[in-house]
C-alpha cells in the first residue's frame, strides 16, 4: 500500500517539491482496490470449489456403509467423509461471512475518511492511524481463519490418502468415490492457499502502511486518506458479490 515499491534505492514517500506535495504514480493508487477483487476472486474460488467437495464426501458416505460386513477402508472413509461434513463447509461460511464483514468495515473507514471535515495534519495522522489498526487487525483476524481452513485441509488430505493404501481388495465404487473424493479435496486445498495468500498479502500492505504513518510524513498521511477514500468502488464491489456467495450458501442449507 505504499505509494512507490518500484525501486529500493529510492526513498518512495511523497516529497515536497518546489512548495506542493509530490503524489505517487496512478498506476499504484489501484492496490487496495486491487486486494478488494483478488479477495473477492479467492472467495469465490474456495466456495465454488466446496460445493462439488461436498458432493463426493456424500457419495463416499453412501459407498462406505456401516456394517459387520464394512472393512478397514469403508470405516476409515466414513470417518474422513465425516469429519470433512462437519468441521469444512461451516468454515468455509464463515470464511464467507467475515469478508463480507470485512468489506463493510473498510467502506466504513473509507466514506468517513472521504467527508469535507477540515483536520489539522496531526488530526489526521491520529484518525488514520487508529483506522489502519483497525484495518489491520480485522485483516489479521481474517488471515487466521485462512490459515486454520488450510491447515485443516492438509490433515483431511493427509488421511485420505493414508487411507487408499489400504485394503486393495475394497469394492471397486468405495475405491473410486475415495479417489474422487481426494482429487476434489486437493483442488479445494489450492483455493484455500490462494485465499489464504490474498490475505496475507493484504495484512503486508497494511502493516507496511500502518509503519510509514509512524513515521509521521505529512505528505504520506494525506496521499494515504485520498488514497483509501478512492478504493470504496471496489470494496462496494466485494460486498455485493460476497453477500451474493452468503445468500447461495444459505439457500444451499436450508432444511
Amino acid at each position: 500500500m505504499s505509494p512507490d515499491r518500484g525501486s529500493s534505492e529510492h526513498d518512495s514517500r511523497p516529497e515536497a517539491v518546489s512548495g506542493e506535495e509530490a503524489r505517487p504514480a496512478p498506476a499504484t493508487t489501484l492496490m487496495d482496490a486491487s486486494h478488494a477483487g483478488t479477495l473477492t476472486a479467492g472467495c469465490e474460488a474456495l466456495f465454488r470449489a466446496t460445493e462439488p467437495t461436498l458432493q463426493w464426501a456424500w457419495q463416499v458416505l453412501k459407498c462406505a456403509k456401516a456394517g459387520p460386513g464394512a472393512g478397514p477402508l469403508a470405516a476409515s472413509a466414513r470417518h474422513c467423509a465425516l469429519e470433512f461434513l462437519d468441521r469444512v463447509p461451516p468454515h468455509v461460511r464463515r470464511g464467507v461471512a467475515e469478508l463480507l464483514g470485512y468489506s463493510s468495515l473498510w467502506q466504513a473507514v473509507c466514506t468517513r475518511l472521504g467527508r469535507p471535515v477540515a483536520r489539522s495534519n496531526e488530526e489526521l495522522l491520529h484518525e488514520l492511524g487508529e483506522d489502519l489498526q483497525v484495518l489491520l487487525h480485522g485483516a489479521q483476524a481474517r488471515l487466521g481463519t485462512a490459515f486454520a481452513l488450510e491447515q485443516g485441509l492438509l490433515v483431511h488430505l493427509g488421511r485420505l490418502r493414508d487411507s487408499r493404501r489400504g485394503e486393495p481388495g475394497a469394492p471397486l465404487e468405495l475405491r473410486a468415490a475415495l479417489d474422487a473424493f481426494t482429487h476434489s479435496l486437493s483442488e479445494l486445498m489450492t483455493a484455500a492457499s490462494a485465499y489464504r495468500r490474498a490475505w496475507e498479502a493484504m495484512e503486508a500492505e497494511l502493516s507496511e502502511s500502518a509503519e510509514w504513518l509512524g513515521a509521521g510524513d505529512p505528505g504520506f498521511c494525506g496521499w494515504m486518506a485520498d488514497h483509501l477514500s478512492e478504493t470504496v468502488f471496489a470494496w462496494r464491489q466485494a460486498h455485493a458479490s460476497v453477500r451474493l456467495l452468503r445468500e447461495l450458501g444459505e439457500l444451499a442449507h436450508q432444511p
